[in-house]
């Protein structure tokens, strides 16, 4: 089977190596046996058939324990002998590194060691990593006997380490190491070896990530996997996930930010899957039951070329129009990208009144902003949007059980990595730059880093810098508007109806998505859960004004609750209202500008859904974290190239 894993591509290698990870860290912290193929399974977010697929039973995991040490083992025999100073301190060295590889897990090490005394497959590679160990002493050693009694003194130690699991184990194999060589060498007694094991990654940079939203966790998950590379993910909350924090109540899934993915496969987050072995599942929306209500009336959403048919928002002629619109889009040779808005394309395209409205709604819909800043959007961003989703085989796709299937995979890769910290409840209050090093305080302690990055909305990295050097730069930023929604959640104790997925009411600019129609993992048995979203406007007198146009549209949304779902107020189990959710940090609007992911003049780096990146919302927050990540290896790979 090991084999057979270097066969595979490298997207199938790193969700086998998840697994692996995850159920090797289970079995440390509760032991082979209490963890069963159904706890990995389910810790790991597969299936059995994909377990099953990948290993013959949980005791081929277990395996990959000496298998790692076996590296060890061959990286040490083929060392060349010129770097070898002392015989005796080579050999030593080897001993006190394999002490210090699995000295963190005695239960683990229990098991395997209890498992080789038995018949079964496991064991085997148990008793094949100790004649290894033999094979390669007697490389170095000429005198078997001697290589034989290490080995045994060696696995002596160990198994006395796994019966009582005290003590420290690299410590003690140097004080054995110790007699034995006495043994080896003399009666008379030496004293112990004064040698430190060789930890097997050195850390050579340090990053700080501000943030533990999308954009933060998915920069921590890509620098994870670099060796030498260790860091400290802050975030101020008491969970990760920021706007895409999940909760569970009476029985629902609740998501402060939708879970809906467009066009997931051209998705940043495919791209993840594949380079970091996530695995998760999507159910795709049901495109034939999404509809749109203009003036009273329902009919079929223009999402593809056979709704827009049968829509009823357009006339034959418009129909024509928008198709050959939709087309040169696909094409890539739209004239929209070359106009610095929407709506300086829609002035001067001709279009009929109708035409101007359905492309407002569109882009309100996947933007979720209001008609008017629809129309500030930028051409080359809604073009470059559109082509994406137009080409998708699968536009709108629900992850199955929601951002936490995905953030939760993300935090336990950072951990499994075993180099990062994840500080919950710790904010960063300043920072400042010496020794050419960046410190950041917190309430309890000041540390630092090579590296810094911001994944928090730029309004809070303006008052983060505020008085410092650097605060000058963000001056283009610091204006910056946030897109802002009503949430109106409302789970149900049995459904009250369901004649469409998603209601798109155009004239009060606000929809409803029935989200257990397509997820059905976020309600008990029986339940419902319809999520409102109304697009709000943000400019007002006073705030007097303000207030009495949210109550307005509170009162817009559940009078469309109470026009498809008339039952709905009988059943209610939960029920979450958000007057002003932020769902992005910055609208993508002309009037602002999107935060680079580097700042001239500026040594941090920057990454969220207010950043420039591919794609909107939390598809900038996983792109722009994406590519924060990899300029920082970039950067830091620049050095050693130019020694």
């Amino acid at each position: 089977m090991i084999v057979l894993a270097e066969l595979m591509r490298d997207s199938t290698r790193k969700k086998r190596q998840y697994m692996i990870d995850v159920a090797l860290r289970m079995f440390s912290e509760k032991g082979f046996e209490e963890v069963s193929v159904d706890d990995v399974i389910a810790a790991t977010n597969t299936s059995k058939g994909t377990f099953y697929h990948y290993f013959k039973s949980k005791d081929e995991i277990i395996r990959e324990v000496p298998r790692r040490q076996d590296e060890l083992i061959r990286a040490w025999m083929n060392e060349p002998p010129s770097k070898v100073t002392s015989l005796e301190g080579h050999v030593n060295r080897l001993f006190l590194d394999l002490a210090y590889n699995i000295h963190k897990h005695p239960k683990l090490m229990r098991s395997l060691m209890a498992m080789s005394l038995q018949t079964a497959v496991s064991p085997c590679a148990v008793r094949e990593h100790f004649r290894l160990l033999s094979e390669s002493l007697n490389h170095w050693l000429p005198d078997p006997n001697k290589a034989e009694l290490l080995v045994s003194t060696y696995k002596g130690t160990l198994l006395t380490w796994c019966t009582n699991e005290e003590g420290d184990l690299v410590h003690t194999v140097r004080e054995q190491l110790a007699r034995v060589w006495s043994g080896i060498r003399t009666d008379q007694p030496v004293p112990p070896i004064a040698l430190e094991p060789r930890i097997k990654e050195e850390t050579s940079m340090k990053v700080a990530i501000i943030g533990g939203g999308l954009a933060g966790l998915t920069a921590a998950a890509y620098l994870s996997e670099q060796s030498g590379v260790e860091g400290v993910l802050f975030e101020r909350s008491p969970q990760l996930g920021g706007r895409a924090f999940t909760y569970e109540k009476s029985g629902f899934t609740l998501n402060y930010g939708a879970h809906a993915i467009y066009g997931i496969d051209r998705h940043t987050i495919s791209d993840m899957e594949r380079e970091l072995g996530l695995s998760f599942s999507s159910k795709q929306v049901d495109k034939r039951r999404v509809m749109y209500a203009k003036n009273g009336q329902l009919t079929p959403a223009p999402l593809d070329f056979v709704n827009l048919i049968r829509t009823e928002l357009l006339s034959p002629i418009q129909k024509m129009r928008f198709v050959g619109e939709i087309s040169a889009i696909i094409a890539n040779i739209h004239n929209l990208k070359n106009y610095a808005t929407l709506g300086d394309y829609l002035a001067a395209s001709g279009a009929d009144e109708d035409v101007k409205e359905l492309w407002e709604h569109l882009v309100c819909s996947n933007f979720f902003i209001a008609p008017e800043d629809a129309r500030k959007v930028p051409g080359p961003v809604i073009s470059e949007y559109y082509h994406n989703l137009f080409m998708s085989a699968r536009p709108v796709n629900y992850i199955l059980g929601s951002w936490a299937v995905i953030t939760n995979q993300l935090r336990q890769k950072i951990e499994l990595a075993g180099r990062w910290e994840i500080a919950l409840q710790e904010g960063v209050d300043g920072i400042r730059y010496a020794d050419r090093q960046f410190y950041l305080k917190t309430k309890n302690r000041e540390l630092a880093f090579d590296k810094v990055i911001f994944a928090m909305p730029v309004q809070q990295v303006v008052k983060l810098l505020k008085g410092t050097a650097w605060e000058p730069f963000l001056a283009p930023y610091e204006n910056n508007s946030a897109t802002e929604v009503m949430v109106y959640d409302i789970g149900l104790n049995q459904v009250a109806a369901r004649p469409f997925s998603y209601i798109s009411d155009m004239d009060n600019k606000l929809f409803i998505s029935d989200v257990s129609a397509t997820d059905h993992t976020l309600v008990p048995e029986g339940g419902q859960l319809l999520q409102g979203i109304a697009y709000l406007n943000d400019n007002f007198e006073d705030e007097a004004e303000r207030k009495a146009y949210l109550e307005s549209k509170t009162s817009q949304m559940e009078q469309l609750f109470d026009h498809y779902y008339p039952t709905w107020r009988e059943h209610v189990t939960v029920k979450r209202v958000s007057k002003k959710a932020m769902v992005s940090s910055v609208k993508n609007i002309g009037t602002n500008n999107l935060v680079p992911v580097r700042i001239e003049n500026m040594p941090f780096y920057f990454c969220g859904d207010g950043c420039v990146g591919k794609g909107e919302l939390a598809e900038r927050a996983f792109s722009s974290g994406r590519s924060a990540a990899k300029l920082i290896l970039e950067d830091a790979a620049q050095p050693a190239l130019a020694r």
